[in-house]
């Protein structure tokens, strides 16, 4: 039964401390008021340290400020207490556990508050991360309505279809197009046949079918295709003044033209415009009637073509000495054009023409050129006098004596019986 007694024997001295430990309290509470300051050395003493709790205690309702701070201290003062009574005594082990039961309690009250407030602040802390997640929420949303736009973009992005591109080309880059189908038109060509017949989609068929463009080409692949034609030919109607040509009209232009006389350069040069637009005009009525004969086109418009075109070509050949060497190159296709639609007037005057635009060759400075239309010229003809006399004569202005040289190389070849030899004499010795 030693058991028994030994448990006897602790209960006894349990009460004994406890009443000592009673006693010895209010000295206790004195050392505790003597030193305040020393808080921060508290841990050296051990009883000290076991005062100083209760104590804080007291003062926390006085500074609420600084109970984040006090907080910390008691975690840390907590267990060095501990850590301080485990090495005390083990006779008095009891007494010790006693006195840690007691001030257990005031721990655990000295900690709620800092729950409380930890609680406080834990309470805080989501609100602010539940405030903080609307923002996330608006970027998210903000996210996807410019994910939303950005599809948007794509879904109406449209594939540009060929009436669209061809809308957007130029006049030039029409007539560019055109010359790459092999089609030999110009701006002043189509006005012409527009002044015939100002129905766009009909001279586009016919454009087409002169061409046979049909199914020749392939937008795909080659970027333009028969379609290309309407277009250019709408472009042209719609920056051109086209008026619909009247017979009474073009008589009268012709009438004009044909009781002209020669006054000044500004005044021959604003006829020889209005004389070029006329026998344009003569020419796409001959193109269009499909007309090859000089007196079929006059049956057709009532007027003397044979004699306009020699009315006209006098006037191009003076007023064209002075103009640019374009402006020559410009009438020398023409000028060709309508000799070939009307084959009468081309046997006739072809010689004629050649030598006039060799002449203003010459006088705007392409000798080259010029010689060698003149050389073809004397080739392609058995009487000669004539085409030497015009050749030396016009480089009598230019240089003597490469005329003196063209008037010599004649008499090889012309004599006292041609007509044109004292010409050529004179031009030797002049």
């Amino acid at each position: 039964m030693p058991t028994k007694t030994t448990k006897k024997v602790t209960n006894k001295k349990v009460v004994d401390k406890k009443e000592e430990v009673k006693a010895v309290k209010p000295v206790e509470e004195k050392k505790v008021e003597t030193k305040p300051a020393e808080e921060k050395k508290a841990p050296a003493k051990k009883v000290a340290a076991e005062k100083k709790t209760p104590a804080k205690k007291e003062a926390k309702p006085v500074e609420k400020k600084k109970a984040t701070a006090k907080k910390a201290t008691a975690e840390k003062k907590a267990p060095a207490k501990k850590e301080e009574a485990k090495p005390a005594e083990k006779k008095k082990v009891t007494a010790k556990k006693a006195t840690a039961e007691k001030k257990t309690p005031a721990k655990k009250e000295e900690a709620k508050p800092a729950e409380e407030k930890k609680a406080t602040v834990e309470k805080k802390t989501p609100a602010k991360k539940a405030a903080a997640k609307p923002a996330t929420t608006k970027k998210a949303s903000t996210k996807k309505a410019t994910t939303k736009k950005t599809t948007t973009k794509k879904a109406t992005t449209k594939k540009v279809t060929k009436e669209e591109q061809y809308a957007k080309l130029s006049l030039d880059t029409c007539l560019d197009l055109a010359k790459a189908m092999s089609m030999d038109v110009t701006r002043d060509s189509i006005i012409q046949q527009l002044i015939l017949n100002p129905d766009v989609k009909s001279v586009s068929e016919n454009l087409v079918n002169k061409y046979q463009l049909t199914g020749k080409f392939n937008f795909e692949e080659d970027g333009y295709d028969e379609g290309l034609v309407e277009v250019l030919v709408s472009k042209v109607f719609e920056t051109a003044d086209i008026k619909p040509q009247k017979p009474e009209d073009l008589q009268a232009d012709v009438t004009h033209a044909l009781n002209y006389k020669f006054t000044d350069v500004v005044a021959d040069g604003e006829e020889y415009k209005d004389q070029f637009d006329t026998m344009r005009k003569v020419l796409m009525i001959a193109q269009h009637k499909d007309i090859h004969d000089s007196k079929k086109l006059e049956e057709e418009v009532g007027v003397d073509v044979e004699k306009f075109v020699e009315e006209f070509m006098d006037l191009a050949y003076s007023v064209l000495k002075t103009w640019k060497y374009e402006d020559v190159d410009y009438y020398e296709h023409f000028i060709f054009a309508v000799l070939s639609q009307l084959e009468d007037l081309h046997n006739k005057y072809s010689n004629r023409i050649m030598m006039d635009v060799a002449d203003l060759y010459i006088l705007h400075g392409d000798y080259g050129l010029g010689d060698a239309d003149y050389a073809y010229i004397l080739r392609e003809n058995q009487i000669k006098d004539y085409i030497y006399y015009r050749y030396a004569s016009i480089y009598e202005g230019v240089d003597k004596d490469k005329a003196k040289q063209i008037a010599n190389q004649a008499l090889q070849f012309v004599d006292d019986r041609f007509t044109y030899y004292p010409n050529i004499i004179a031009v030797l010795e002049g």
